[in-house]
């Protein structure tokens, strides 16, 4: 009669599970819950093809599309690397340019203004603006000629470009350094300051160039971080002490790096971010650790070298006083 018990405890396991699955009440709430977030999904679809429909018969009269499946069927077949895009007169260019110019050179504090206007031309007008390397040789050609004369105009306004650019970031370099120099933010401040200084600079030049710029501060941290650890208050290096050292500044280094994967694996590529926590961080320790191991070995070497030279002295000495005394 086992079997039996063993039944009536599997059965009474089965109704408990049966009981823990929803009833036909609540299955048809889900359910509606579900109809009514698609029918919402449904009308912001809808809403943003029309909008985009809009824009597209204001902005090329020619390819005026009537509905939304006409639409959609010219999105589909377009080909948008052959759009061409409108481009501003050259000399409304050069004047635009030029006040930015003077606005930074001779007004003061005017940097972070000029930055967001810039940011928004650029997101809400679709604005292009260069972002090429600042050791670019910009070469333009006149177009109607066979000759390749040089377009001065265009030449003119990267010139112009390049030189907001410049002064722009060494505004935003400047205050990265003062902020990790400072410190007085709490450090979600600091990260979301970091971020956005990054994010400009970004907007300026590559991102080969500005990670050199940053990797630049960051090593400077990271070298005197560890040179500290190096630097005992008395005359002379010891091994223990400088060993106590580096182990205590582990939690400090180790938060550096924390903070710079977490605020450039939102911006950049996760293979710059590698490349950059290896080259910053992971090389200039192992740099560090090695200069100091040298310059420890050779302290050891000298003392080895003064040790045998007094014994030697002193040999020499008990031998003179032996044979005097003799």
């Amino acid at each position: 009669m086992e079997w039996i018990s063993d039944f009536s405890h599997y059965s009474l396991n089965l109704d408990c599970l049966l009981n823990t699955f929803p009833g036909n009440l609540e299955v048809q709430q889900v359910l509606g819950d579900i109809d009514e977030k698609i029918k919402k999904n449904t009308s912001c679809v809808d809403k943003c093809l029309k909008d985009l429909q809009l824009e597209l018969n204001e902005t090329c009269s020619d390819k005026l599309v009537r509905d939304t499946m006409s639409f959609l069927h010219w999105l589909n077949n377009h080909d948008f690397s052959s759009t061409k895009f409108s481009s501003t007169h050259q000399g409304e260019l050069i004047k635009f340019l030029q006040t930015l110019q003077n606005l930074l050179k001779n007004e003061q504090n005017q940097e972070e203004t000029i930055l967001q206007f810039l940011l928004e031309l650029s997101s809400q007008c679709g604005v292009l603006f260069p972002c090429t390397s600042s050791g670019a040789s910009f070469e333009f050609v006149s177009n109607s000629s066979i000759h390749s004369i040089e377009d001065n105009t265009a030449v003119d306004v990267h010139c112009i470009w390049d030189d907001i650019r410049l002064h722009l970031r060494r505004y935003l370099v400047h205050q990265l350094q003062s902020n990790q120099a400072t410190k007085t933010s709490t450090l979600q401040h600091q990260v979301q300051f970091k971020t956005q200084c990054l994010q400009h600079l970004l907007f300026l030049y590559p991102v080969s160039e500005v990670l050199v710029k940053y990797q630049k501060i960051q090593n400077k941290l990271v070298s005197d971080l560890l040179q500290k650890c190096a630097q005992d208050k008395g005359d002379e290096m010891n091994f223990e002490k400088i060993v106590h050292n580096y182990k205590s500044s582990i939690p400090a280094f180790c938060a550096m790096i924390k903070e710079d994967l977490y605020i450039l694996s939102g911006i950049i590529d996760s293979s710059f971010v590698l490349k950059f926590i290896n080259e910053t961080y992971l090389d200039t320790f192992t740099e560090e650790i090695t200069f100091v191991l040298h310059v420890l070995c050779e302290l050891q070497l000298k003392e080895k070298a003064l040790h045998a030279i007094k014994t030697s002295k002193n040999s020499k000495k008990n031998r003179s006083m032996i044979q005097v005394g003799g």
